[in-house]
């Protein structure tokens, strides 16, 4: 007898034993539901799959820095100097519930990232749309932020300056102001000035030069995230940093004064000195990533003395409430209205 034929009749047999006997009443005792149902069925036992890192021998294994970031690839440096193209897998994402960013250091094994190694900091924002709960990974293992800000032309941007001071003081990393373009002003404003003040150091630098030997001493050694918004000379100064990077200029536009964005994803660039800078373009919600409302008005810098909240209501959001501190410094002219605009920019992304 041909076996899969045998097979296939026994089968039917079964199966019409069991409507006939179902239809009789005298299958068995267990209820209709759970005998033609996967509920009366034991779950078959899942393979487990091994960590990815244990497909892979020792000897295969190499530690590297990522440089820059790519759709399902990363372009990375080995520690024999040597850079090379890296694939991420989706395992191995899935295992470090990460994906690479630039300054992050992992093991690579026949050209796979199969790990990432623990972050000391980190500089995240908010994903896309689609994804506005995903943190998103801008620059990680850094010592310290740079922003570079200009004094005029366009003019000087307390929101964008205010997200990365925010940023920096989340993550306990010093906190350095780039003022560019000094040639163009006489006085430096007193609402820039209030800022200034809060910066752990500040620079005032132009295209002339002035500025750049005290930039390369603060940047010596470190990995800085150097950041600014478009037109204001950011790109201009990196090419003065690192002179092999070659960053494109793009200039200011007249009809608004502002500029063209040329930096649209982050780089590591080393510094011929030591150290390095991550060149990373501007976030408009960087520094606010899961940020209340309640914790914002809290600790936004600058709002009070010695950082200690001494406001009467513990809720208040600095918009009209009674005995407001916040309101009556801006009133006693401590805190500039453009400060405060930005406070209120932002803490309609917290809600």
């Amino acid at each position: 007898m041909n076996e899969p034929k045998a097979k296939r009749r026994q089968w039917r047999e079964k199966r019409g034993n069991a409507l006939r006997q179902m239809h009789s009443g005298v299958l068995d005792n267990l209820p209709l539901k759970e005998r033609w149902t996967r509920e009366g069925k034991k779950e078959a036992k899942r393979k487990k799959l091994k960590p990815l890192a244990e497909n892979f021998l020792e000897e295969q294994k190499e530690r590297a820095l990522v440089l820059s970031v790519h759709r399902r690839s990363c372009r990375v440096r080995l520690e024999s100097g040597k850079e090379i193209k890296a694939f991420y897998l989706a395992k191995s994402i899935e295992e470090a519930k990460e994906f690479p960013a630039v300054g992050d250091f992992v093991i690579i094994a026949e050209n796979f990232i199969i790990s990432i190694e623990p972050r000391k900091s980190a500089l995240t924002r908010p994903g896309p749309r689609t994804r506005e709960n995903q943190t998103l990974v801008q620059a990680a293992n850094i010592d310290q932020v740079a922003i570079v800000m200009s004094l005029e032309s366009p003019p000087f941007n307390f929101g964008f300056a205010d997200r990365f001071l925010l940023a920096a003081n989340f993550n306990n990393l010093p906190f350095i102001l780039i003022l560019n373009k000094s040639d163009l002003i006489k006085k430096i404003p007193e609402e820039i000035q209030e800022f200034i003040k809060l910066a752990d150091n500040t620079i005032l630098t132009n295209i002339l030069g002035t500025g750049i030997k005290e930039l390369k001493n603060k940047l010596k050694g470190k990995v800085s995230v150097f950041s600014g918004q478009s037109g204001v000379g950011k790109s201009s100064l990196i090419n003065m940093l690192v002179p092999n990077a070659l960053q494109d200029v793009g200039e200011v536009r007249k009809k608004d004064g502002k500029g063209r964005h040329t930096t649209v994803a982050s780089a590591y660039l080393d510094l011929p000195g030591g150290g390095a800078v991550i060149d990373t373009p501007g976030i408009r919600a960087l520094g606010i990533m899961n940020l209340t409302a309640d914790e914002l008005a809290r600790c936004f810098p600058g709002f009070f003395e010695n950082d200690v909240f001494d406001c009467k209501f513990k809720d208040c959001k600095h918009q009209g409430e009674p005995d407001c501190a916040v309101q009556r410094r801006i009133e006693e002219g401590k805190i500039s209205e453009a400060r405060y605009r930005s406070y209120l920019r932002m803490l309609r992304f917290c809600f």
